[in-house]
């Protein structure tokens, strides 16, 4: 279903405005990273967000496109974070391996 303004299907991924909330959706990008290190008990470095999309939900689930180091190796992961601000609540539904770079 589109909305009347631009067109955008209701639930339908976006693109964030790169000018936007950075502080937030990094801190996403860092929390989906510390998640999964500890996780699958690793140690990848959070280096830089490469691209982010959300979507909304039952909450916003965030679509982040992250370049982590691995030892000596950068690599790029794509993860979904699930966020509901008025539950407190993040969760780190998706985080898969894309490439190295």
């Amino acid at each position: 279903m589109a909305d009347q303004e631009g067109g955008t299907v209701v639930g339908g991924v976006r693109d964030i405005d790169a000018n936007a909330n950075d502080l937030q959706v990094e801190s996403l990008a860092r929390f989906a990273v510390d998640e999964h290190n500890k996780k699958e008990n690793v140690t990848l470095e959070y280096r830089r967000l490469l691209g982010a999309k959300t979507q909304v939900v039952a909450g916003t689930m965030h679509h982040l496109t992250v370049e982590v180091a691995d030892g000596e190796t950068k690599k790029v992961y794509e993860a979904k974070v699930l966020e509901k601000a008025w539950e407190n609540l993040k969760h780190l539904e998706d985080f898969n391996h894309v490439r190295d770079v």
